[in-house]
């Protein structure tokens, strides 16, 4: 009798428990999509029955998000920090690097975000140097 969203709740805590079993100081990340109600944890998500609401109350504070919802960077990246996760951004997925480097400058004033990550779907390296270059100009 759990909603789709408690049900994700309760399998992250389940999986972060047997993870803290096995190596207790294990840095934790999980990807922020199925947790951010301005992405994927929203009623009406795909094929899931249900509602993915509240997923998030499964995360225990010192998991890292690592957000790569770059469409609504400033309302996800604040909604993980008013719950006091730390963030890394997962930036780039083979667009313009200028995407990236829009996503950066609103996340700069946002607490716990400490750092970025080349992302792509293609496993195309070849913009890596640019994508290290706009990082060190913007200051990360």
């Amino acid at each position: 009798h759990l909603t789709a969203g408690q049900i994700v709740a309760d399998n992250v805590g389940s999986c972060t428990s047997m993870l803290r079993t096995q190596a207790p100081d294990a840095r934790v990340f999980v990807w922020s999509d199925m947790f951010d109600p301005f992405h994927n944890a929203k009623p009406s998500y795909y094929l899931v029955k249900g509602d993915l609401t509240g997923s998030w109350e499964g995360l225990s504070k010192d998991t890292i998000i690592v957000n790569w919802n770059s469409d609504k960077a400033a309302d996800s990246l604040k909604f993980f920090s008013d719950l006091g996760h730390r963030q890394m951004i997962a930036g780039y997925y083979d667009g313009p690097i200028e995407r990236t480097r829009e996503w950066l400058r609103k996340a700069k004033p946002v607490p716990g975000v400490r750092g970025v990550m080349f992302t792509t779907w293609h496993a195309d390296y070849s913009k890596l140097e640019a994508f290290a270059e706009m990082l060190s100009s913007e200051g990360w």
